[in-house]
């Protein structure tokens, strides 16, 4: 009886053995009671679970089992594996108290994908290490120079520790993920070497400020700046032109209206754009038609959107308009304007427009030596045994007609020819 006893007595140590002994196997387990499903990766000495929220809990081997402690220190939380495929999760005072346990089961082994992954995942690492040494070293160069230290945004570099920081706390007290914790402390890391590089800190120039000074001018600065590409967006291409164009459209009467100022500050406002006070009536200096011309065509050659651009001309007829009275000089200005969109236009979208070429005709060799002192860059061509000079192309008949006047008036035969101008 005593020796059956004692093989009854062996028999239950050797299956309590047998049972520490089972190895969990790694895949996707599942709980018959909550209808949960977990990740576990799992070896000798560590088991961990990978929560369908995306938490992550580890469970180390200690004396037997396994085991995590909880966050508040009233215990520990433990695993108990029934089988390679199953396993029991309980607080320590369920033992005690007998209450029931979460089991879950295993429904599918990892494939090859998921190992591919796994270790793609472990190699990420080293990558983070490369990629932080490439980073840190690009801009540790250039630490000292003061254009670069205005270029980083110490709100973003600070708003780097909020982020980082809970992140951190978590992978190390929660989930135990100590190659996310790496990750994030090195981007603490990063985030403090910009965060002193955005206030200036190694600057020379700075070098008699201190470190909360140097802090407070790097906040106002960003201040400052903050609406900067906001403004950009919201603001179109060559809005500091257009507001150009506008003013010398205004003085282009040589009197400038209450409300044609208003119109431009109402845009220069919008924009954001700080223009000198315009002074209403005679303006300081009369526009040149042909100044106006070059720098409504040095807009157009910045290659503005094409919605943008037939927008210009809503603003030039609404800038001719403002004072109730279109003279003779904006009505050919608008014109000419207009033909020189609707030319870029048709280039960007395809077509043909119609435009004027002035030329001069020479009757004599003094009228040609005359033209070329006056117009020293003026294109020449042999046509019909004799020279003509093209003066320009002009999208608008009555400002080819004006143009043609002005050296008509100084004894040169001059014309405008229509002409066909394909993109």
């Amino acid at each position: 009886m005593f020796k059956i006893n004692k093989i009854f007595i062996c028999g239950i140590l050797l299956s309590f053995l047998a049972a520490d002994s089972i190895e969990l196997s790694s895949g996707f387990y599942h709980s018959p009671i909550n209808k949960d499903s977990i990740v576990v990766d799992s070896n000798n000495d560590r088991v961990e679970l990978e929560l369908s929220t995306g938490s992550k809990l580890r469970f180390d081997s200690v004396d037997g089992k396994y085991i995590m402690q909880n966050l508040s220190g009233d215990g520990y939380t433990a695993l108990r594996v029934l089988s390679d495929g199953k396993f029991q999760v309980y607080y320590d005072h369920q033992q005690a108290t007998g209450t029931s346990v979460n089991t879950y089961e295993l429904y599918k082994r990892p494939g090859v994908l998921n190992k591919i992954i796994a270790a793609l995942v472990a190699s990420a690492l080293l990558f983070s290490v490369f990629q932080f040494y490439l980073k840190l070293n690009k801009v540790w160069k250039r630490r000292k120079i003061l254009e670069v230290a205005n270029s980083i945004s110490i709100v973003a570099s600070l708003l780097g520790f909020a982020t980082l920081v809970p992140f951190l706390l978590n992978s190390i007290l929660i989930s135990a993920d100590y190659p996310s914790a790496v990750k994030y402390v090195l981007g603490l890391i990063l985030a403090t070497v910009f965060t002193l590089i955005s206030m200036g800190y190694f600057v020379d120039e700075n070098r008699d400020k201190n470190f909360f000074r140097l802090l407070l001018d790097a906040l106002g600065a960003e201040k400052s700046e903050s609406t900067d590409l906001l403004s950009a967006m919201l603001r179109p291409h060559g809005a500091t032109k257009i507001i150009e164009i506008l003013i010398q459209l205004a003085a282009i009467d040589d009197d400038i209206a209450q409300e044609e100022v208003d119109l431009i500050n109402e845009f220069a406002e919008r924009w954001r754009i700080k223009i000198p006070d315009i002074k209403i009536g005679k303006p300081e200096k009369v526009t040149n038609l042909l100044e106006l011309k070059d720098l409504v065509q040095s807009y157009l050659n910045e290659k503005p959107d094409v919605e943008v651009a037939q927008n210009l001309v809503d603003l030039i007829n609404m800038m001719a308009e403002a004072d109730d009275e279109v003279t003779e000089e904006e009505a050919m200005a608008v014109g000419e304007f207009t033909g020189m969109i609707a030319h870029y236009v048709s280039q960007e979208e395809g077509g043909s427009i119609d435009a004027f070429e002035v030329v001069i005709v020479p009757q004599n060799d003094e009228q040609t030596d005359a033209v070329r002192e006056l117009i020293p860059n003026i294109e020449s061509v042999k046509k019909r045994g004799g020279i003509i000079f093209i003066v320009g192309t002009f999208y608008s008949e009555d400002y080819a007609s004006a143009i043609c006047s002005k050296y008509i008036s100084l004894g040169l035969f001059t014309n405008s020819l229509k002409v066909k101008i394909e993109s």
